[in-house]
């Protein structure tokens, strides 16, 4: 498997997201997000998760669902509360233009007012 760095930040979100697999959707809660990739988690159901999924995500904030296909880059699965967790992270292989640009803005939006945020916050503190 090749490897991909990330470029660019990272940012915590809580959004939608749902893998179109052949015996349907399967939803899951996206909870970290780059310009190039996606971390989701779901309930672990067994089974094995594709190389290769059609992706669909809430982006939040934006009232937009942006269309993806997605390579996994890996597949854990977690014990969270008692709970067994499977974690997949995907790089987000083809997406068009239009999608790309609006995650890439909204992820260093984020990233850039998360960051403001807290150097106000420790600047407060101090």
């Amino acid at each position: 498997m090749e490897e991909f760095r990330r470029q660019g930040p990272r940012i915590d979100v809580e959004a939608l997201c749902w893998e179109v697999l052949d015996t349907g959707e399967t939803s899951a809660i996206a909870v970290d997000l780059s310009q190039g990739g996606i971390r989701i988690e779901r309930p672990f159901v067994g089974g094995r998760t594709p190389k290769v999924v059609p992706l669909q995500l809430d982006v939040p904030g934006i009232d937009e669902i942006m269309w993806a296909r997605g390579e996994a880059c890996f597949d854990h699965v977690v014990q969270v509360k008692g709970t067994l967790m499977r974690r997949t992270g995907y790089r987000i292989a083809i997406a068009a233009s239009r999608e790309r640009r609006m995650i890439r803005e909204y992820v260093y939006d984020m990233h850039r007012t998360r960051r403001m945020l807290a150097e106000d916050f420790a600047s407060f503190t101090a």
